[in-house]
C-alpha cells in the first residue's frame, strides 16, 4: 500500500541549487541515516536500564542520553540531506528506469519525505523526554523504533532500485544507449524500406501470337514423329546397281514460217530444189 504523498515546502527546495550538486552522494549519506536510528534505540534502552536505580543524589545515564540527543539531531541533517541528494540521483535516473521501476522511486522518495519529518517529530520527542523522566523516555523509545523499522524498509526498497531495476548503474546507461541508437538505425532502415515495398509493381504481361492455319501446320508438322530411313545392308551392292536417271528431251523447233510481200506463203520445196 502507497502512502498518501507529501511534500517538503516549495520554497526550501527552490532554496537549494539543485542542479549544482553532485551525483552519487545519496548512497555514503543513505548508510548513515539507516545505522543512526538503530543507534539511538540501543542508547535509549541502555538509558533506561542505567536510571533504574537512579537516585537525586547518583544520577546515571546522564552521557548515554546526551549522545543519545547528539545522535538525533545528526539523524535530522542527515535525512535531510538524503532526501535531497535523492532527488538529484532519482531525476538523473529516471528515463533509464522501467515502469515499474518508476513507480518504486515514486514510492522511496514518498516513504523518504516521511522519514525526514519522522526526523524532526524524533528530535521533538526526544526534548520532552528530556523533561518528563520516565515515560517520556519511554515514548520516545517506542517511536524511535517504529522509526528505526521504516529506515530499514527504506534501505531495502534503496537496494531494490538499484540490483533490480539498475538505477544509477552506469552500465546500464551505456546498454540503455547502444539499445537507443540500434533502434534508431531499425526506423531509419524500416524508414528507408517502406516506401520501396509500396510502390506497385508491374506485371509481366504474356506475348500472345496470332495463330494462322500457316502456323498450326507447321507446328503439326514440327510435333509429327519423323521416320528414319532404314540404313542400307550392304553399300558396296548399292554401288554398283545401276541408277535410273531421267534424261530431259529437248523440246522440237518449230521452222519460222516468212512470209512473201505478195502475202503467199514460201514454198519450202521449191526453195529446197
Amino acid at each position: 500500500m502507497q502512502l498518501p504523498e507529501i511534500t517538503i515546502p516549495k520554497a526550501i527546495i527552490e532554496s537549494i541549487p539543485m542542479d549544482q550538486l553532485p551525483s552519487l552522494i545519496h548512497p555514503p549519506l543513505v548508510h548513515f541515516a539507516i545505522v543512526l536510528p538503530v543507534m539511538i534505540v540501543i542508547l535509549e534502552i541502555a538509558n533506561i536500564l542505567l536510571k533504574r536505580n537512579e537516585t537525586p543524589e547518583i544520577p546515571k545515564g546522564k552521557g548515554v542520553s546526551t549522545l543519545s540527543m547528539v545522535l538525533t539531531v545528526l539523524a535530522v541533517f542527515i535525512f535531510f540531506g538524503a532526501y535531497i541528494s535523492g532527488s538529484v540521483d532519482g531525476k538523473a535516473t529516471w528515463d533509464l528506469l522501467g515502469e515499474a521501476g518508476q513507480e518504486e522511486l515514486k514510492g522511496h522518495k514518498i516513504l523518504g519525505t516521511y522519514l525526514f519529518y519522522g526526523s524532526l517529530f524524533l528530535f521533538i520527542l526526544k526534548l520532552i523526554a528530556l523533561f518528563t523522566g520516565k515515560k517520556g523516555r519511554v515514548v520516545f523509545l517506542g517511536f524511535a523504533t517504529l522509526f528505526a523499522l521504516l529506515t530499514l524498509i527504506q534501505g531495502k526498497e534503496g537496494g531494490e532500485l538499484v540490483y533490480k531495476h539498475g538505477a544509477n548503474v552506469a552500465k546500464v546507461k551505456e546498454l540503455d544507449d547502444k539499445l537507443f541508437d540500434l533502434q534508431d538505425e531499425l526506423d531509419t532502415l524500416k524508414s528507408t524500406i517502406a516506401p520501396k515495398a509500396a510502390e506497385p509493381t508491374q506485371a509481366v504481361q504474356p506475348q500472345v501470337t496470332p495463330t494462322t492455319p500457316n502456323t498450326l501446320e507447321t507446328n503439326n508438322n514440327n510435333s509429327a514423329p519423323q521416320a528414319s530411313a532404314p540404313a542400307p545392308a550392304n553399300s558396296e551392292t548399292n554401288s554398283n546397281q545401276p541408277q535410273d536417271t531421267q534424261t530431259t528431251q529437248p523440246a522440237p523447233t518449230i521452222p519460222e514460217v516468212n512470209a512473201s510481200t505478195s502475202g503467199t506463203p514460201s514454198d519450202p520445196v521449191g526453195m529446197a530444189q
